[in-house]
């Protein structure tokens, strides 16, 4: 229990990169003892999602390189399986993905933004697995592990929220058209926007994506 609840805060925003972990606070959080609480850490550790200082526990905070990286294969990722899906996803499951977004983009935006981010992950993992394609599925999920690209929409601005909900509108035409190659290039599109809206994060920061 301790793992699930500790992975799924950071992996949704709810642990933001370098907040602290204090072991009595997590286990009092969870009401839970500490035993579990330090064994969940130590996984975490393990799967680059926290550090350990001598202070104590920290969620981790990925360098601009990393991230860049991490987007650079999220893109490869998506855009495959973005054209699998067209090809070879059901009409049940392109018609499940299409009604995620089948309402104006603008009752969207108003939505809780970690409802969005939400909906978000959830989208992205729907065409995967429409890929049909295990393997392809499988590296996908230890990419999203990282966190980082799926929390963004947590983090938009309106203008931002648009350009990504119009942007998934856009592959849902593709996926709908079965249309392979236009699937992976608005795949690629999507993923470029939400890489370069990171990069303004950063470059505010005082960080640089290169």
């Amino acid at each position: 229990m301790a793992y699930e609840h500790m992975r799924a805060a950071i992996l949704q925003g709810v642990y933001r990169p370098n907040q602290r972990l204090p072991e009595d606070e997590v286990a009092a959080e969870l009401n839970a003892s500490r035993t579990p609480v330090r064994s969940a850490l130590m996984r975490l550790v393990d799967q680059g999602l926290v550090v350990r200082e001598r202070q104590g526990w920290v969620v981790r905070e990925h360098t601009p390189d990393e991230i860049r990286e991490i987007y650079e294969v999220r893109c490869a990722l998506e855009a495959m399986a973005t054209g699998l899906a067209a090809v070879r996803g059901s009409e049940e499951q392109l018609i499940a993905i299409a009604a995620m977004y089948e309402g104006p983009t603008e009752d969207y935006v108003r939505r809780p933004r970690r409802e969005l981010g939400r909906l978000n992950r959830e989208f992205h993992q729907a065409i995967v697995r429409a890929s049909a394609n295990r393997r392809l599925f499988d590296e996908w999920l230890r990419n999203r592990d990282f966190g980082i690209t799926y929390n963004m929409a947590v983090l938009f601005t309106q203008e931002e929220a648009v350009l990504c909900i119009e942007g998934h509108k856009k592959i849902i035409t593709a996926l709908r058209d079965r249309d392979r190659e236009q699937a992976e290039q608005q795949a690629r599109i999507h993923v470029e926007d939400v890489q370069a809206v990171a990069a303004r994060r950063l470059d505010a920061a005082g960080l640089h994506l290169a």
